[in-house]
């Protein structure tokens, strides 16, 4: 499996789904299918920033083991 593909795929879904609430919160009939998007634009930004949390202290933990 690629992860690069997983990655880039999941980051495009995210940044497409954040810019289709910015345009539906923008137009006046957007807010029907803005309370449909709502939740689905929650979930991605949520588990994208844990993600990037956990990422990150990965990176931390194993940058630290390298102190002697």
């Amino acid at each position: 499996m690629e992860y690069e593909n997983l990655l880039r795929d999941w980051l495009l879904g995210l940044i497409a789904a954040l810019l289709a609430a910015v345009a539906l919160s923008a137009t006046s009939g957007g807010d029907a299918y803005l309370d449909v998007l709502g939740p689905i634009v929650i979930v991605l930004a949520v588990v994208t920033f844990l993600a990037f949390v956990m990422l990150t202290g990965a990176f931390l933990v194993y940058t630290a083991s390298f102190r002697d």
